[in-house]
């Protein structure tokens, strides 16, 4: 019986028995509907194609990466050096506990990550409790490309990146404007710089987005009078959040002047914005999250500082046989069993709570 069904079912229940590809390192094309990649570890692997290490077309309709890492993967096309996944027609995907290290694109989008799938209500698209950085290609964009569906961002380190624009993370979402469909949550984006403009990107299709409990520090562009650290077409509300040290003119700006990007108990030093911006309750410069990431030997995280602000340490509870995912898109919320995380004797040491 296959012994990671369990895992599978926490997103996937009710599909088909999943092709799983376990203790891989060479590149990876699977055709199956259902596909688990679980303890895997590739490390300069390179491709001509789309997705440098792994790469999943319109035959794949779920797709599972799961305690898996990606160093100095690269390919020569579109999209991403570790990963691609793209079925618009019908695709849903889940990755947890990813780590990726130097890994690009040749041309376009998502150095590390480009998934493109179905843009429905109910489409999955979640990245979860996972760590990318040291991307250092200055021709190319985003370290992550997000599109399409239900978004769900909980736990992420995307840190130390150099790209020509957007930093950090490229959001698109299911357009929605009755509930979230795009959340950013207990995550740290800091140090990355951007050549020319913009860290975090939330696109024009999804109405209401949301940042909650999140460090974003450090953040710098080339052209600081180009967009925003942070940069929005549409509704987005930032909650109990850390947004310091970023050097751009505007920290917030906002594209369409009919939507508004909202601040709620956050601390800031600087509220400068193009657009619209909103600010609920006492906005100060008075904390910082003490958040832990998944870390590993080549994604190492500590980001608990800013300044002169340190946080307030935190209690961390780690199990080896507990997961605990929250994501707020559409009031979604779970706690589920998942197996020992890595059988791999390379794949180092993995820590993964976040403060709440």
């Amino acid at each position: 019986m296959y012994e990671e069904r369990s895992a599978w079912n926490d997103y996937f229940s009710g599909t088909s028995q999943p092709q799983v590809i376990n203790q891989q390192t060479t590149r990876q094309t699977p055709s199956n509907e259902c596909v688990h990649v679980l303890n895997c570890l590739f490390q300069s692997v390179t491709a001509t194609s789309n997705g440098g290490a792994v790469y999943c077309g319109t035959s794949v309709t779920y797709l599972l990466v799961e305690s898996s890492s990606f160093f100095s993967c690269k390919t020569s096309a579109n999209y991403g050096g570790a990963i691609c996944f793209y079925n618009m027609d019908n695709g849903q995907s889940v990755l947890h506990t990813v780590c990726g290290n130097d890994c690009n694109s040749g041309t376009a989008h998502g150095q590390h990550i480009g998934i493109f799938l179905s843009n429905t209500a109910l489409t999955k698209n979640y990245v979860n409790y996972s760590s990318f950085s040291r991307c250092l290609n200055e021709q190319r964009n985003e370290v992550l490309a997000i599109y399409y569906g239900k978004v769900c961002c909980p736990s992420l380190n995307v840190s130390m990146n150099r790209c020509n624009s957007y930093s950090a993370i490229w959001f698109y979402s299911y357009g929605d404007s009755n509930s979230v469909t795009c959340s950013l949550s207990y995550s740290s984006t800091v140090d990355n710089s951007a050549v020319s403009s913009t860290c975090i990107y939330f696109s024009s299709t999804g109405v209401k987005s949301e940042i909650k409990s999140c460090n974003i520090l450090r953040n710098t562009q080339g052209n600081l009078g180009s967009y925003g650290t942070i940069y929005a077409y549409k509704n987005l509300v930032i909650e109990d959040s850390c947004i310091l040290d970023n050097k751009a003119t505007y920290i917030f700006y906002q594209v369409d002047s009919s939507y508004s990007i909202t601040l709620s108990n956050c601390t800031v030093d600087s509220f400068s914005y193009s657009g619209r911006l909103t600010t609920r309750n006492t906005v100060t410069k008075s904390f910082i999250l003490g958040l832990n990431h998944m870390s590993t030997h080549n994604c190492h995280s500590e980001y608990d500082s800013a300044g002169t602000l340190t946080a307030v340490p935190y209690t961390s509870t780690r199990s080896s046989s507990k997961r605990v995912s929250l994501c707020t898109c559409g009031m979604f919320h779970y706690q589920s069993k998942i197996s020992d995380l890595f059988s791999l004797t390379y794949i180092f040491m993995i820590t993964f709570i976040h403060s709440y």
